[in-house]
């Protein structure tokens, strides 16, 4: 992965211990490509506002917002603050990047934002 230059505040890597904690505690599989932007920093903002979230903030952003109910076979990854969402497929090879309206949880409702997250969190 290359690295992340819009980083406003970011924080240390995740160890693969605490990726998988939250893959335990969710009972979910995170894409991998995700799991890679953990292992650079284990949640930060950008440039643009927008929140990835890390392994202290996914749980419980995931179980507010309901997103195994509403966008079941999906995972919150990060926020713009203001009201959007930004999601990703619960699949190991899942590179896209979704954005949903946080009262409109559907991801048939959801608008496609990037075809890879890395590429995405690079050009902001």
């Amino acid at each position: 992965m290359s690295p992340l230059h819009n980083i406003v505040t970011g924080n240390p890597p995740a160890s693969e211990h605490d990726i998988l904690l939250i893959e335990q505690t969710m009972a979910i599989h995170l894409p991998q490509e995700y799991k890679n932007v953990l292992k650079e920093a284990n949640g930060f903002a950008l440039t643009n506002g927008v929140l990835i979230y890390g392994t202290e903030e996914i749980m419980e952003r995931n179980e507010t917002w309901e997103v195994s109910e509403y966008a079941k076979g999906y995972v919150a990854i990060g926020d713009d603050g203001g009201g959007m969402v930004f999601l990703m497929a619960l699949e190991k090879e899942a590179c896209q990047v979704f954005v949903v309206d946080v009262g409109d949880m559907n991801p048939q409702h959801a608008i496609l934002v990037s075809s890879q997250l890395n590429r995405w969190l690079q050009e902001g």
